[in-house]
C-alpha cells in the first residue's frame, strides 16, 4: 500500500513537472489570458510595498510593453500602455510617460479611456517636464476634444494655475481653505 501511494505521488509529481515545462517561458509566448494573470501577479507584488521598487517597476513596464506589442488589438493593450505610462511617471521618467500616452492617443483614438491618456499627457508635460506652454496646449486639447468630460473642467483649472509658482499655488489653496473654514464657522 505504501509503495503504491509513493508511486502514485511520484507520477503526479512528474506530470506536474512536465506540465510546467510545457508552459510558456515569457509574456510574449503566453496566451493573452495567461499573460494577464502573470501581469496581475506582478502588479500585486509590486504594489504590496509602500515604496517604489525601481527594478520591479521597470520589469512591470517591460511586461506591459511585451504584452501590448504582439496583442495590439486586445482590449487590455491600451490599458497596459496607460499603466506603463503611470509607472514611468512614478519612476521620474516623464518623457517616456508622454511617449506612451502619445502611443495610446495615436494607436487607440476610439478607446473609451483615451481621455485619460490625453489628460495624463498634459499633466505629465506640466508637472514632469515643466513645459508650461506645451502643457497649456495639451490641456486645451483635452477641453476641445472632451468638453463635457470632468477632465475638461480639471484642464481649465490647470491652465489657470500654470502661471503660478508652486509656492504661490500653496498660498492660494491655503487662502481658499482658510476662507472655507471661516465661512463654515460663521454658519
Amino acid at each position: 500500500m505504501k509503495k503504491t501511494t509513493y508511486a502514485a505521488t511520484a507520477v503526479v509529481f512528474l506530470a506536474l513537472m512536465a506540465a510546467c515545462n510545457d508552459a510558456p517561458k515569457t509574456i510574449a509566448e503566453a496566451t493573452p489570458s495567461e499573460a494577464a494573470v502573470r501581469i496581475r501577479t506582478m502588479e500585486d507584488s509590486l504594489y504590496a510595498h509602500p515604496a517604489v521598487e525601481v527594478k520591479g517597476a521597470q520589469a512591470l513596464v517591460d511586461v506591459y510593453l511585451l504584452y501590448a506589442k504582439p496583442n495590439p488589438t486586445d482590449p487590455l493593450a491600451p490599458e497596459y500602455l496607460l499603466r506603463a505610462a503611470g509607472v514611468k511617471s512614478a519612476l521620474h521618467d516623464p518623457q517616456a510617460a508622454v511617449e506612451l500616452d502619445d502611443r495610446i492617443i495615436k494607436g487607440y483614438p476610439n478607446w473609451d479611456k483615451a481621455v485619460d491618456a490625453y489628460y495624463l499627457r498634459a499633466f505629465t508635460i506640466d508637472s514632469g517636464l515643466h513645459l508650461k506652454g506645451l502643457a497649456q496646449q495639451a490641456y486645451q486639447e483635452v477641453i476641445d476634444r472632451y468638453p463635457d468630460h470632468k477632465f475638461a473642467a480639471d484642464a481649465k483649472q490647470m491652465i489657470l494655475n500654470l502661471n503660478y509658482t508652486d509656492e504661490e499655488l500653496v498660498a492660494k489653496f491655503q487662502r481658499m481653505n482658510d476662507s472655507t473654514e471661516a465661512a463654515a464657522a460663521a454658519k
